[in-house]
């Protein structure tokens, strides 16, 4: 019985292997998509509370540019299935002195900015930008 054995882990591993050529000509195909957050709408959403300017993150991208009237805080809540961490930067791109606000999945956060223009990435997923205008 030992013999045999090895025929038959030989016979799987030979069947195995053809069962994996995709291609016509008996070639295996691997087909590679682009990793996607599809758990969640495509588009953030921006709305403005008495106090506040509420950015939700649903994807993998921030809004391109938000205007924050004087006076009001900047929220961001995390809607999407990735954890997000917002780091400020000052005009020459260096990190602001402010904490970078950090999101969990479902978690919200802010801060207070001075008035001015103020661009921000996410340092989890650096393609992530977004500029926020501060009204004076």
């Amino acid at each position: 019985m030992r013999r045999g054995l090895p025929i038959r882990a030989a016979a799987l591993l030979v069947i195995c292997l053809l069962s994996a050529c995709d291609g016509e000509d008996g070639s295996t195909v691997l087909s590679a998509e682009p990793l996607q957050d599809t758990t969640v709408p495509s588009e953030n959403a921006v709305t403005e509370t008495q106090t506040s300017v509420v950015i939700t993150v649903t994807g993998l991208s921030f809004p391109a540019e938000v205007t924050v009237p004087s006076g009001k805080s900047v929220t961001w809540v995390n809607e999407s299935s990735a954890p997000h961490e917002v780091q400020m930067e000052t005009l020459d791109g260096a990190p602001a002195d402010e904490e970078p606000v950090r999101l969990g999945t479902d978690e919200e956060g802010g801060l207070t900015l001075e008035p001015g223009t103020w661009t921000y990435f996410c340092t989890i997923h650096p393609s992530m930008t977004g500029t926020l205008v501060i009204e004076g």
